[in-house]
């Protein structure tokens, strides 16, 4: 009996679930769940790049310490990806690969020259620029934007107003799916079994008060001829 239990015990070790200390978290994307979630150039909190759209993924590139190393807008096709650090407690990991993980937004950016100049000189031009978020310089607001393949801030105040849907297949993967009020085959297998040690008690209890009754009425004649 010893030896038996010495050999499975390794087995038993074996089904034991197993956590490593430290979870692999590379490649997996991470959800901003909250608003002034910056993206670092370093991870320290005074190298704020820009505040990523909330409701949008990063890709998680490494660890290190409090700060996920992260890269925001890879594999977008006119998008030149950035890469930074992400407090951990600001942005939570998923179990799945976002269809649109980045906000891909254009920005318009109305461009203005000095007045008092001559007649025929443009005071005044436009330029698409890639949107990648925001920041806050002292009481005004910028945004951080890609223009001709160099990164660089505009005043917000020069820009057409920001107008972008949320991100929302984080909340569409929680739903959970419709009940289903067919039962299930198990279910009906299960039925089947009950229904059937049912009968089959029903049907001894019959045998039993055909068979015992008159058992004990013959018992009862020869008893009254003795």
């Amino acid at each position: 009996m010893k030896k038996i239990a010495v050999l499975l015990l390794p087995a038993l070790f074996l089904l034991l679930p197993f956590s490593p200390a430290h979870a692999e978290t590379a490649g997996t994307y991470a959800r901003v769940t909250q608003s002034q979630v910056y993206l670092y150039e370093s991870p320290e909190q005074d190298s704020g790049l820009f505040i990523l759209p909330e409701t949008y993924f990063v890709r998680i590139t490494g660890e290190a310490g409090d700060y996920y190393a992260v890269e925001y807008m890879s594999a977008t096709q006119g998008r030149t990806p950035v890469r930074g650090y992400c407090l951990r407690s600001d942005v939570e990991t998923v179990d799945y690969i976002p269809e649109t993980p980045f906000l891909v937004y254009d920005t318009t950016v109305t461009f203005r020259t000095g007045e008092g100049m001559p007649d025929g000189f443009f005071t005044e031009y436009e330029v698409t620029a890639a949107f990648y978020g925001t920041f806050s310089y002292g009481s005004s607001v910028c945004y951080y934007v890609e223009l001709e393949g160099k990164f660089g801030y505009v005043p917000a105040s020069s820009c057409s107003p920001l107008s972008y849907p949320p991100n929302t297949e984080h909340t569409e993967s929680e739903t959970p799916p419709p009940a289903d009020e067919t039962p299930s085959s198990n279910q009906n297998g299960l039925l089947n079994v009950v229904l059937v040690c049912g009968l089959v008690v029903t049907a001894l209890g019959a045998l039993y008060f055909l068979f015992h009754p008159r058992k004990q009425k013959i018992q009862d004649e020869e008893d009254l001829f003795t």
